[in-house]
């Protein structure tokens, strides 16, 4: 297993993986996209989105299904936060589905109440789409 960050040369075989799974492409410009490999094949992926310098939103996780159950999911987030941490970054947001919410926990992220608390205007709006987009609840985290 290892993690190697992506390139323009990798942006196809990304958003080829995000379109399955209805996942918003990526471009790169603003983002940071880790791949995790396994047996130096393409296993999966997740991204930080950095909204600003001092925000990111960490997500796009998606391990393919043939290298499911061997725990890349957390080696691929656990990279993800060490980076956000490196990056000194004021405010880590995560958009998951409701019943991921355990696995995110472990990493420190914490369900937030966007009435309560002043919430990035982009995560804001991406927070409602994922709502209207998807079946399944979203949660709104922060690390």
């Amino acid at each position: 297993m290892a993690i190697v960050w992506a390139t323009n040369n990798d942006l196809e075989w990304i958003n080829e993986q995000y379109k399955k799974v209805d996942f918003m492409p990526s471009y790169l410009e603003n983002e940071r996209i880790a791949i995790v490999t396994y047996k130096e094949e393409y296993a999966g992926l997740g991204r930080i989105l950095y909204v600003n310098e001092d925000e990111a939103e960490i997500g796009g996780i998606y391990v393919l299904e043939a290298f499911r159950g061997i725990s890349l999911a957390y080696e691929l987030v656990d990279s993800l936060v060490q980076e956000t941490k490196n990056s000194n970054l004021k405010e880590v947001y995560c958009l998951p589905f409701e019943e991921l919410r355990s696995f995110y926990e472990k990493f420190g992220f914490k369900e937030v109440d966007y009435k309560h608390k002043t919430i990035n205007n982009i995560i804001i709006k991406k927070y409602h789409w994922c709502l209207d987009h998807y079946d399944k609840k979203v949660l709104l985290l922060t690390l």
